[in-house]
């Protein structure tokens, strides 16, 4: 499992934070219109990382009672270091039993990394109570300009031979998919109210390096880790730059254009009759 950096992951909080606020939004509207209540309400953040994404489900439900769930030691200790009240919950949301149920089930970026994301949607649906909803959002960048890059400088055989494990398993490290897996996955446990879109972020880097600094704090990770040294780390992340860089022309004044594509659905679980 990769180690994650909460410090290099929260140097873009702005844009990663982005996609939950507006979930949030959507999930609270979906909550009124259904007619259940948004004031007092259970929250489970199923990936919550370093807490941002926590932290904006408080804004949106001051009242909210909040459990944030990570499988990451350092990503949960800067979550409870962070001021914000919640339950911090250090496991595996793969594999993650509880006895809870709660009023929402949400995740923010999280999914892509459980391996079978249908099975993970149905532990967490049978986690809500009658009536109460799931919020989620996951990359869509599988033909991203520098997740390909990375895929490519992955696949050569001079990087694999300075990989003691030569990347194995790591195609699976990261799963992407399509709206519609998520849509069929979500109407075949019974999800009503099926709520699914897709927004595409042009976030403003202020360098292509800053590009690098982006991916290395997530999707670039367990590649990172499986390379022989901290040498080879920094020369494999420059080819995966400069792999991507004709993808990412820099403006005047340095800064390049980072499209982030986000996929969203919120569903709701039926009531009891």
């Amino acid at each position: 499992m990769a180690r994650w950096d909460p410090k290099l992951y929260l140097d873009f909080e702005k844009q990663r934070t982005r996609p939950t606020d507006d979930l949030a939004l959507r999930l609270k509207s979906a909550m009124a219109a259904s007619g259940k209540g948004s004031e007092d309400v259970s929250i489970l953040d199923l990936g919550c990382g370093p807490g941002n994404s926590t932290a904006a489900l408080k804004r949106a439900f001051p009242r909210a009672r909040l459990t944030g769930l990570d499988s990451s030691p350092d990503m949960i200790r800067a979550a409870s270091e962070s001021g914000l009240e919640a339950e911090w919950v250090l496991a595996d949301g793969a594999s993650w039993k509880t006895d809870a149920r709660y009023d929402v089930a949400f995740s923010n970026a999280a999914l892509q990394w459980m391996g079978d994301q249908a099975a993970v949607l149905e532990r967490a649906f049978g986690w809500v109570v009658p009536g109460g909803f799931m919020a989620h959002q996951v990359p869509g960048n599988a033909l991203s300009p520098l997740h390909r890059a990375l895929c490519d400088a992955a696949n050569d055989p001079a990087w694999k031979a300075r990989s003691p494990t030569g990347f194995a398993g790591l195609e699976d490290a990261m799963r992407y998919h399509e709206p519609d897996f998520y849509f069929e996955t979500m109407a075949s446990i019974g999800a009503v109210g099926i709520d699914l879109w897709e927004t595409t972020y042009w976030h403003v880097l202020g360098s292509r390096q800053d590009l690098i600094r982006w991916y290395s704090g997530t999707g670039m990770r367990p590649w990172l880790e499986a390379l022989e040294s901290d040498d080879a780390r920094k020369a494999f992340m420059a080819d995966v730059l400069e792999r991507a860089s004709r993808s990412y022309p820099e403006r005047a004044d340095g800064s390049v254009l980072f499209p982030f594509r986000r996929i969203f659905f919120t569903a709701q679980k039926p009531r009891a009759r």
